[in-house]
């Protein structure tokens, strides 16, 4: 028996049989209303509703004009006030490279004390995968190492960057050599990408080490999956100079 293709987001555009298959009355209301427009015709309670703005605005325009005393002008101020000025980080360095993997270390604002931004060193394991035929289809990887005050590895963290607009209640899939291995949910977007941070388990972090490809798979609607691979060549040497950095 052959497999289900699920439509991809280039297909769902322009197919309208998808559209009015999966979205329910109430879409296709609005795609009939679409339709209608598109030919230039009124759909019958489109046409009584017209017939009543009309008569409204027939009333409107009877009805005195009112008149609104105008005010002293202010003169737009001669100086713009300055802004205070915002303190520049060092941008991130780049540790080591190990195939689609890079260690990075950076430094991040956590406090500040007066004038001075006080900053902390960060370092994680990083990698992005991305569709070659949907640019704007990707995944961000970051793993950071937690340590304690003598500077001991005590786990890890890791958060997944995937592009807006993807359906956010599935979350992200991870698959390795083909064989499911976890769904994280997403935490938060912003106005760049939406985000999912948690603990890396241990198991996965061992399969990710002994794999040949992940297969992360964000989704743009319920069974619509857009799965994007990642080479997990150089992983397991990253995440040991990830480790050995003080």
């Amino acid at each position: 028996m052959a497999s289900r293709q699920e439509p991809s987001i280039d297909g769902m555009i322009g197919n309208m049989n998808w559209i009015v298959e999966h979205a329910g009355k109430a879409t296709l209301a609005v795609v009939t209303a679409a339709l209608f427009a598109g030919a230039g015709l009124v759909l019958p309670a489109q046409a009584q509703q017209a017939k009543k703005e009309g008569t409204r605005a027939q009333q409107t325009d009877r009805a005195p004009v009112p008149v609104t005393p105008f005010g002293p002008r202010r003169k737009p101020p001669r100086t713009i006030p300055r802004q205070p000025a915002v303190a520049k980080l060092p941008k991130p360095e780049i540790v080591s490279t190990h195939g689609s993997w890079r260690v990075v270390c950076e430094k991040l604002p956590v406090a500040k004390k007066g004038d001075e931004i006080v900053t902390q060193k960060v370092c994680y394991v990083s990698a992005a995968a991305r569709d070659p035929k949907r640019k704007n289809v990707f995944v961000i990887i970051n793993i950071l190492a937690v340590k304690d005050k003598k500077g001991k590895v005590t786990g890890y963290m890791v958060n997944l960057r995937a592009p807006l607009g993807v359906f956010l209640p599935t979350g992200i899939a991870l698959e390795v050599d083909g064989k499911a291995v976890s769904r994280v949910p997403f935490s938060r977007c912003n106005q760049i990408f939406c985000e999912s941070t948690g603990q890396a388990r241990k198991e996965t972090l061992a399969r990710l080490k002994k794999g040949r490809k992940a297969k992360f798979i964000i989704y743009a609607a319920p069974g619509v999956g857009l799965p994007v691979e990642l080479d997990l060549k150089g992983f397991s040497a990253a995440m040991k100079k990830l480790s050995s950095l003080k």
